[in-house]
């Protein structure tokens, strides 16, 4: 695991730095924590992906590696970046705006947003970035408010929901799903279906984490829920054999034990964000009891 050397002095525990956590591939996974990397330069161009931050849709997206973007502006409110060709892409969707890509899609990798010490408890062997010599890149504190100049590009928010409600934002195939997030609750599971595709949504409010997984594990299909008598490294379970889940997706204990479950599209983000960039999303609406 590679350590993060000669930063500036910390005003709040690392634990509880915000990260965002790629949860499949190279090292079991990895995180790059926003106040030390993304919260200056908005883009990282990097052998482990290409990130964008954009703190006032509440979202950071994760895309295979690549090289050559830069920040660039806002459309709709929502951050826009510019590839090396000179292609403008929606940092949000990872769609062609303008430009030679136009309508083309970067492909995301299976990632979440959490905190340090959360990840690091659940994967002590994962990659951490690494700042060198402290020059390359400069710590800085998040935005606590909706920047003057994003405001003034939103214009008219679907009505469907609050614009600053967090969502989770599901993408299968042609369809997009909206789960809003009870952040009443410390913990929830959605269960759904969009299209052909079984999901089940996880939401963990210590660490303001939600994530989308496949509901079908070699073929069957599991019914996942939020239990309450689970340790906070596994807070899920599903019914058929009550086998314990981390919010990675990972099965820990019981008959699955070492399963690992197929991260779904999503993104976690503000409604107005996800609402500007797919505008005939539908809304999960939990079943009445």
């Amino acid at each position: 695991m590679l350590l993060l050397l000669n930063a500036e002095p910390q005003r709040t525990d690392p634990n509880n730095d915000s990260v965002i956590a790629w949860i499949r591939g190279v090292h079991n996974g990895g995180a790059v924590p926003l106040r030390h990397f993304l919260a200056a330069p908005r883009v990282i161009n990097d052998t482990y992906g290409l990130f964008f931050y954009d703190p006032d849709g509440g979202y950071v997206s994760a895309f295979t590696k690549d090289k050559g973007y830069e920040f660039y502006g806002w459309r709709s409110g929502v951050m826009v970046v510019k590839g090396p060709d000179g292609t403008l892409w929606s940092a949000l969707a990872g769609r062609g705006l303008e430009g030679p890509k136009k309508s083309q899609r970067l492909q995301r990798l299976p990632s979440f947003m959490t905190e340090w010490g959360y990840w690091l408890m659940l994967h002590p062997e994962s990659t951490a970035y690494d700042l060198f010599d402290g020059k390359k890149y400069s710590v800085a504190e998040l935005p606590s408010g909706l920047s003057r100049e994003a405001k003034s590009t939103i214009g008219n928010v679907d009505a469907r929901l609050q614009p600053d409600v967090l969502v989770l934002g599901v993408e299968s195939r042609s369809l997009a799903r909206a789960y809003p997030l009870d952040t009443s609750s410390e913990r929830a599971c959605y269960t759904d279906q969009l299209g052909d595709l079984g999901v089940a949504v996880f939401w963990y409010k210590p660490t303001k984490s939600g994530t989308a997984f496949s509901s079908k594990v070699n073929s069957r299909t599991l019914t996942f829920y939020a239990d309450s008598g689970s340790p906070e490294t596994a807070p899920f379970k599903d019914r058929e054999t009550g086998t314990r889940w981390t919010l990675a997706g990972r099965a820990v204990d019981g008959p699955l034990k070492g399963q690992e479950l197929e991260w779904v599209n999503s993104i976690q983000c503000k409604w107005y964000a996800w609402a500007a960039e797919f505008p005939g999303t539908m809304i999960y609406a939990p079943p009445t009891k």
